[in-house]
């Protein structure tokens, strides 16, 4: 009988192995990025408490994940694993799905809040669509979204999926990859972002599914993130848009807000199904 239960607890404590590493990995990531955060928040002139812009976010974030390619290599030697089996399977096609999937979140983007003017729930501010500052800075937003879109699902669908993988099945990995990944947007801001948890974590788990449909690769998820990222940082930067007062919040959402409303969802259920026609379109 103590044998059955020591066996049982050191099973338990097995399965929590990966848990481990996600946690020692955020840690050792969070260690490295703190002497680099602190003069950065002195230069961007944000204190602890105080609301965070955009643009400090941006800067933030942008010197957070230019850590990933280091960690991963780090990774990498130390669990002697290789970049194919985290999803980086460098051939012709894993660009042509970053451009399908560009393509698609854009579209799917584009499709919703098509339907959220002509519902009168949303006004176009033309005169902004129209500048010229719009378009000349179109290539940079595409990039950030790229580089954010990219980082982001190496970490999240990509090393944290390889190590939950070991200890848990494919959908339950899916869950928790999916959970931490909602949970850990709190960080930045929480107002913002607590409404949103549900559709964050909805959100994981299409790009999980995208990875599974790409058979193993994060060339599809990566391109969908980064449509998704582009489009909002179109619409935030440059106001393309502003919202209906007499429109109900919960149905198209507020201002930082795109998944804390159903057409945040909706966005997401529509590119599950085109995602459902995979088979079809390659």
């Amino acid at each position: 009988m103590l044998n059955f239960e020591a066996n049982l607890v050191i099973a338990q404590l097995n399965q929590l192995n990966s848990i481990i590493k996600i946690i020692l990995f955020l840690i050792i990531w969070a260690v490295i990025w703190f002497p680099i955060a602190i003069p950065l928040a002195r230069l961007v002139k944000w204190q602890i408490a105080a609301p965070i812009s955009n643009t400090q976010k941006l800067t933030f974030i942008i010197s957070l994940y230019s850590l990933v390619p280091v960690l991963t290599w780090a990774m990498i030697k130390a669990e002697q694993t290789t970049l194919a089996k985290i999803g980086l399977i460098f051939q012709v096609s894993l660009f042509k799905f970053i451009l399908f999937g560009y393509g698609l979140g854009i579209v799917t983007m584009l499709l919703i809040y098509g339907l959220e003017l002509l519902m009168s729930w949303l006004t176009l501010n033309r005169q902004n669509i129209l500048t010229f500052n719009l378009w000349l800075n179109v290539p940079l937003l595409l990039l950030v979204s790229f580089f954010i879109a990219s980082m982001e699902e190496l970490i999240f669908r990509g090393i944290f999926v390889n190590f939950l993988e070991a200890d848990f099945n494919l959908w339950l990995s899916a869950i928790i990859s999916s959970l931490i990944f909602a949970l850990l947007h709190l960080i930045w801001e929480q107002k913002n972002t607590f409404p949103q948890l549900p559709g964050l974590f909805l959100m994981g788990i299409v790009l999980f599914y995208a990875r599974i449909i790409n058979n193993g690769s994060l060339g599809l998820a990566i391109g969908l993130h980064g449509g998704w990222v582009f489009i909002l940082a179109c619409v935030d930067t440059f106001n393309l848009y502003t919202y209906n007062p007499l429109s109900r919040g919960w149905l198209i959402g507020k201002k930082d807000q795109p998944l804390g409303s159903m057409a945040g969802l909706a966005v997401l259920l529509l590119t599950s199904l085109f995602l459902g026609l995979k088979n079809i379109v390659f």
